[in-house]
């Protein structure tokens, strides 16, 4: 077991890279918060995981609920006590050409792939503050360091924010103990990158590694960022793209 009894907040946790990132921190340990959108997919988790004998709880949660968010960490934080671990994956993506982009489209992209991810992240930096540690790990894009290429430009800057506001948590959390790092994954299949062009390409034209990355890689990472493992890297990033991105 790598995470001892800590507690661990998941946003989108009900599918995809979200989902894996849970289930691989409660099988090393944690216990999990399940927080999503949707109620389906969140119950189906949730029932898969106690099925495993995972020490699990759900919260309904629509990230872009910017006036709900305090009274939401304040219940995830009621769930067990403590909230230990934060890991912010919930997120749209889109793919249109970049005169194409609409300020609705834009402030969609900005409020749900990275306001929610500050505010989110505001609250409960404020929780480990007071406990005197935590692990924040915030999902970012191969985009944020190369542009928007099957993915929208909005979508890419907003990845690129999402570095920057780990910076940033990095440098005001050092003296409490709190530490934060982001993840740039490449092309994984998930529910969500199956709908982005390039997963119609085949992967060993062009990725070195010649395949597609699963969640479970990511999933790896945040477990890295979350144990004990990471203690003394805060501020960092990690680029899982199968060598796609040197």
């Amino acid at each position: 077991m790598l995470i001892n009894h800590e507690v661990a907040l998941v946003t989108g946790a009900g599918r995809g890279i979200g989902k894996a990132s849970a289930e691989k921190l409660a099988e090393n340990g944690a216990r999990v918060i399940l927080a999503d959108i949707d109620e389906t997919t969140l119950a189906e988790a949730e029932r898969e995981f106690l099925e495993k004998g995972y020490e699990v709880k759900t919260l309904q949660m629509n990230v872009a609920d910017f006036p709900s968010i305090p009274g939401k960490v304040a219940e995830a934080k009621a769930l067990f006590g403590a909230i230990d671990i934060l890991v912010n994956i919930a997120g749209i993506t889109a793919s249109r050409p970049i005169e194409e982009i609409t300020e609705e489209g834009w402030d969609r992209m900005m409020d749900i792939d990275l306001k929610s991810m500050f505010f989110i992240t505001q609250n409960v930096f404020s929780i480990m503050k007071e406990q005197g540690h935590g692990k924040l790990v915030h999902m970012s894009s191969l985009a944020a360091l190369r542009g928007g290429r099957s993915s929208d430009a909005s979508y890419a800057i907003a990845k690129a924010g999402v570095l920057n506001l780990s910076k940033c948590f990095a440098l005001s959390g050092a003296q409490f103990g709190v530490r934060s790092n982001a993840i740039c994954p490449g092309n994984i299949l998930t529910p969500m990158g199956k709908t982005l062009s390039w997963s119609q390409k085949d992967p060993k034209t062009y990725i070195p590694l010649g395949r597609y990355g699963k969640a479970e890689d990511i999933a790896n990472a945040v477990l890295f960022y979350a144990s004990d493992m990471s203690d003394y890297i805060t501020g960092d990033y990690m680029n899982i793209s199968g060598g796609l991105y040197m």
